[in-house]
């Protein structure tokens, strides 16, 4: 087979899928690339979420919505911070990528969609997600994919790792290089398109990048950056890591290791009411425990010192509160005082040493916290449930931070997601779909319900239904 191809594809997971199989069913002599030893990329572990307006099944619900009330509504939760241009286009073309997903087969929750759920709601109901999460979109995503790789329509290559964009003499880029199984090879195409997912399995690239925000990783292995790296090298601008904003909250198993990072941490009081208090590595309360509104708890962690937080409770709450990581439920009693990251001390005095935070401003915080709940009256933060004094030794700690599931900064495109240079020019023959864009590009200083993953499978759609162009030669 000649190694010129119509589409170039680098990525098979949320948007490179799509563009794909969009691409092969108008025609395209389709390459794809896929560092992994299998597709699907961040769908195997991501949580689903996806939103959409003027939706058939909004419609068959009685719920009247539009893309411009969906738009105003996300610029309203993340404060006007998602880029105007990408937000519109995610958003106006989003309710077509659910219908069709629905159409080969994606079934969310009966109940869906909803207003809200992880994060801050929406004004109406557009937001769904699947029992079975991401995997409800890749199962049916998948056999389509396999048809057209069956029918060579799709060339995919796995265990293939980009390494460079190649460009010709007039600055276009004309194909990629690559590590294969046969060693380095060249690709040659007439659209190369940038699917490679984020940043944030790459500590050093990470601390290029977002120097100022701690690594607490939980993320695809394979998200190193790849794309990222090699259009800069031809010259790509990038942006959004000033927006970044962590989720609440996990623990490392390993302290030195920031991809060791446990979820399973219920923090919300919507799914477990808090019976400990959070302090900061000043030992002191940083943000109403109970507060309804994730937005706020993150925001409030996202100032504190290296985003830590210690969770801080005596042997009453150990033993009469619901697991506060059912994940763990089993083992979690053993790591306390086995674990650098879970603390047990006989005093308070021994309790501010083991976590290294000022003694005299944990025990006055512990007893401030207790004649709140002795009152009934939480002065400083207002916290409405208050299960009990932190009073009985022994005394624990949990050091657990905020963490990063996305990353934050990504390539910039414009409206028809054609790279652009840093003089704000295009790279002729070059486009970009899905994380690489960066989180903050659709979601902005806020996790905005299915503002992640449907911009990524819209953009992929999009550039194989219709950006993308060829001519038979």
């Amino acid at each position: 087979m000649s190694n010129q191809w119509d589409v170039i594809i680098v990525g098979a997971g949320s948007a490179g899928i799509p563009s794909s199989i969009f691409a092969a069913n108008r025609g395209a002599k389709v390459l794809q690339l896929e560092a992994s030893d299998k597709i699907g990329g961040t769908l195997m572990l991501s949580s689903g979420q996806i939103s959409a307006a003027g939706t058939k099944r909004q419609k068959k619900m009685g719920i009247e919505d539009s893309p411009d009330e969906h738009y105003d509504d996300a610029q309203r939760i993340s404060e006007n911070t998602i880029d105007p241009v990408l937000g519109k286009l995610a958003i106006d073309n989003a309710g077509a990528t659910y219908d069709w997903l629905e159409s080969i087969g994606y079934e969310p929750i009966k109940s869906h969609p909803v207003a809200g759920g992880a994060h801050e709601p929406y004004l109406k109901r557009r937001y769904h997600w699947a029992e079975n999460a991401a995997i409800a979109i890749l199962d049916v995503l998948k056999p389509i994919h396999e048809k057209l790789a069956d029918e060579k329509k799709i060339d995919l290559r796995l265990n293939t790792r980009m390494r460079e964009i190649i460009k010709d003499n007039s600055g276009s880029v004309i194909g990629v290089k690559a590590d294969t199984h046969d060693g380095v090879k060249e690709f040659y195409g007439k659209n190369t398109v940038i699917t490679t997912g984020g940043y944030a399995h790459n500590k050093d690239l990470w601390n290029e990048l977002t120097p100022k925000i701690p690594l607490r990783s939980w993320t695809n292995e394979f998200s190193l950056g790849d794309g990222l790296i090699a259009a800069r090298e031809i010259g790509a601008d990038y942006d959004g890591s000033d927006k970044f904003l962590c989720t609440f909250a996990g623990v490392l198993e390993r302290p030195e290791d920031p991809f060791s990072t446990s979820l399973g941490m219920q923090f919300s009081p919507q799914v477990r009411e808090p019976w400990e208090i959070y302090v900061n590595s000043y030992g002191k309360r940083f943000v109403r425990e109970d507060h309804p509104s994730v937005h706020i708890r993150e925001h409030a962690l996202l100032k504190q010192p290296n985003q830590e937080m210690f969770i801080i409770f005596d042997e009453n709450i150990r033993q009469n509160a619901p697991c506060i990581n059912p994940l763990m439920e089993k083992t979690i009693n053993n790591k306390y005082g086995n674990h650098p990251n879970y603390s047990k001390s006989k005093t308070l005095t021994e309790l501010a040493t083991a976590i290294n935070v000022p003694e005299k401003n944990l025990i006055e915080t512990i007893s401030k916290y207790n004649f709140a709940v002795e009152t009934g009256n939480d002065k400083d933060f207002g916290r409405v449930r208050m299960f009990g004094k932190i009073e009985k030794p022994p005394f624990y700690s949990i050091h657990a931070g905020g963490i990063t599931v996305v990353s934050p900064a990504g390539l910039k495109t414009n409206e028809s997601l054609e790279v652009m240079d840093t003089n704000g020019k295009i790279i002729p023959n070059l486009f970009a779909a899905g994380e690489v864009l960066g989180f903050t590009r659709l979601s902005g200083s806020a996790f905005v319900n299915g503002m992640s993953l449907m911009p990524a499978i819209t953009f992929g759609k999009l550039l194989g239904e219709k950006i993308l162009h060829w001519k038979e030669n």
